[in-house]
């Protein structure tokens, strides 16, 4: 079994200041639990866990082994609401970047919301290597070419299917980009 590593950072909603004293608990791939306090910077330190070995995520017909470990963070500081983070995924010789972004909780609320919790799904290459079946056609789509590029500053992304009552949340456009390519390859990946 290998490593990886686990950095966390605490920020205000939109990752506008640090958030320092946020109580941090990690719970590894094996059970283990891990507590820390964040730093005045609103960073914790560096988490070493252990992650399958490095070969899997590279292997094209690995179907059978999960290239990474998953762990959950959860964080709370009097104020804010608290926020539970799970399926992070802990990949062998590489630092996994939690940006937490904490909401302050509404004037004497506090506690009552519940905790913004947050799951991550299982990474599409090795969730869906057997269900690949190449692109879906999208309905009513006409194609259109502009002529100068646009990048937009932010972008309103749907968290669930097209027609599932979930959330709306608006992002930086540069951010659902990482996220995107995040879900497309491994981090393990050379280039």
């Amino acid at each position: 079994m290998s490593s990886g590593i686990l950095r966390v950072q605490t920020f205000a909603a939109r990752q506008s200041a640090p958030v320092p004293e946020v109580a941090v608990t990690v719970t590894g791939p094996g059970g283990e639990r891990y507590s820390f306090t964040t730093d005045s910077e609103g960073n914790a330190p560096d988490l070493t866990l252990a992650a399958p070995d490095k070969r899997y995520s590279l292997d094209e017909t690995n179907t059978t082994v999960q290239p990474y470990s998953t762990c959950t963070i959860t964080a709370e500081k009097s104020g804010f609401r608290p926020m539970i983070l799970r399926g992070v995924q802990i990949f062998a010789c590489e630092t996994t970047l939690a940006p937490l972004e904490l909401i302050p909780a509404e004037e004497g609320l506090e506690g009552q919301a519940g905790p913004e919790l947050i799951e991550i799904p299982p990474h599409s290459l090795f969730a869906n290597q057997n269900a690949r079946s190449g692109p879906h056609p999208v309905e009513n789509c006409a194609a259109r070419v502009l002529t100068q590029p646009v990048i937009p500053t932010s972008i309103t992304v749907h968290l669930g299917r097209p027609a599932a009552s979930a959330s709306n949340v608006t992002v930086s456009f540069r951010r659902y980009i990482a996220n995107v390519a995040s879900s497309e390859v491994y981090p393990t990946w050379v280039g």
